[in-house]
């Protein structure tokens, strides 16, 4: 996969785990970014155009409902893993409200997660449409 094709934003508060999902997907051939707030959020999804998107369902500015209402908005077209270390229900409600705004769901992550996880799930996503 070249970086062109695999552009990943990560919408995480929590900087060990974003560095954690970063590390995994470079080693899978991904371009990554970062980002722990909705303003850094907006301005990456505009300038960068991601193509796959991790996002926290909790943030602290903006929970990730919030962002798929941005993401819904901006006709964004890439796919999107929701992400939780809350109540499954909550993530599974937030994955539900992401098919219901159109947007691509690829997936759900509950936090914590191993390593081979998220490496199997980028390498799907890297193989073609969700």
């Amino acid at each position: 996969m070249s970086a062109d094709q695999g552009r990943l934003l990560i919408v995480e508060d929590e900087e060990a785990f974003a560095r954690f999902v970063t590390t995994v997907a470079t080693g899978v051939g991904y371009a990554v970014r970062a980002v722990a707030h909705s303003r850094d959020f907006e301005f990456q999804l505009s300038e960068w155009k991601p193509t796959v998107l991790f996002l926290d369902v909790f943030m602290p500015d903006r929970d990730g409902l919030e962002l798929l209402g941005l993401l819904q908005k901006h006709a964004y077209d890439g796919q999107i893993v929701m992400m939780s270390g809350a109540d499954p229900l909550y993530l599974n409600m937030a994955a539900a409200s992401a098919k219901v705004r159109g947007l691509r769901l690829a997936g759900v992550l509950p936090k914590p997660c191993r390593k081979q996880e998220v490496e199997d799930l980028l390498q799907k996503l890297a193989s073609g449409p969700a």
